[in-house]
């Protein structure tokens, strides 16, 4: 489990990684520091910040795209 932590955090949340996410360095922080510790809520903060990010901006655009809105109509 360990490994697989860290290869989720390497991906998606250090600074520079391949497949960063845009959150904020707090939670960031907070991730790192649980990763010491690894229980099945070490990513939660980075969860519910990614959700709310993606329904407050991501998920809205994508509703509003031209690719989806064609979707509806074919």
């Amino acid at each position: 489990m360990a490994t697989k932590a860290k290869k989720i955090y390497e991906d998606f949340i250090q600074a520079e990684g391949p497949r960063e996410v845009n959150i904020d360095h707090f939670t960031k922080d907070v991730t790192l520091r649980n990763l010491v510790d690894l229980s099945p809520a070490t990513f939660d903060l980075a969860q519910k910040r990614i959700f709310a990010l993606m329904e407050k901006d991501s998920f809205g655009r994508f509703l509003r795209s031209e690719q989806y809105q064609d979707l509806l109509v074919n």
